[in-house]
């Protein structure tokens, strides 16, 4: 490509980058505006209290979807000839399922309970806040649990599958073997798979950091969310 060509290639790009650019512009101000106005920074203090009861039903949630999807999967299995493919396809799909469910659950603990201590030692100062902080407590742990067994199960249905993957979940090179006994085929997809988490993950970390940028003066939440985004960033 000549530099004519790049030129027009950017003057044709330019005009919809700008008019995104002002877009985003308009909603940022008009969000931190009606924050300010209407005093949307009160909803932070109120997660304190919000963090350990959407824990505990998290804990609660978590099996009573992963346990009939995981059984759906096993059932599949114990009748799985081998050679079907659609069959092998669908026990997958469960089995992505189940891991997608517990991780996000897990991901979501802790945002939960970094947001359910977030007053500092004032959660500790009634005994209703602490038993709160304490159920919370409890209920981190039961999704920590229910994410390590649910996932070794998932794991081990999977090396049922393929004999060939002899990794344990509880091995700490666990992906490192794993990835040594996937065929060309699973690392072609695995390479794929790489580069749009690489792509998304640019994507998120631009949108995070505007956020944060306007929720630093609205919410009083300072700089260092902004620079812990920006370090993985990096």
């Amino acid at each position: 490509m000549d530099k004519n060509e790049i030129k027009r290639a950017n003057r044709k790009a330019l005009p919809k980058f700008m008019l995104i650019m002002v877009i985003c512009f308009i909603i940022g101000g008009t969000i931190g505006f009606c924050s300010a106005k209407y005093g949307l920074n009160t909803l932070a203090g109120g997660m304190t209290y919000i963090a350990p009861w959407l824990m505990l039903a998290a804990a609660v949630i978590v099996p009573v979807i992963c346990v009939p999807i995981y059984q759906s999967a096993t059932k599949l299995l114990a009748s799985w000839d081998g050679e079907n493919e659609e069959m092998s396809d669908t026990i997958d799909e469960k089995i992505s399922i189940v891991l997608w469910v517990t991780s996000s659950a897990l991901i979501l603990s802790y945002f939960l309970i970094a947001a359910s201590y977030a007053n500092g030692f004032e959660t500790f100062k009634t005994e209703t806040s602490g038993a709160l902080f304490l159920a919370g407590i409890i209920s981190f742990l039961a999704i920590m649990i229910e994410a390590v067994i649910f996932q070794q199960k998932c794991v081990d249905t999977t090396k049922k599958m393929n004999p060939e993957k002899t990794a344990s979940v509880y091995d700490t090179k666990f992906q490192k073997k794993w990835m040594e006994s996937c065929d060309e085929a699973e690392k072609v997809m695995i390479g794929k798979c790489a580069f749009k988490a690489y792509a998304a993950t640019n994507t998120v970390c631009t949108i995070l950091s505007i956020v944060l940028a306007v929720c630093a003066p609205v919410f009083g939440i300072g700089f260092l969310p902004s620079l812990v985004v920006c370090l993985i960033w990096i």
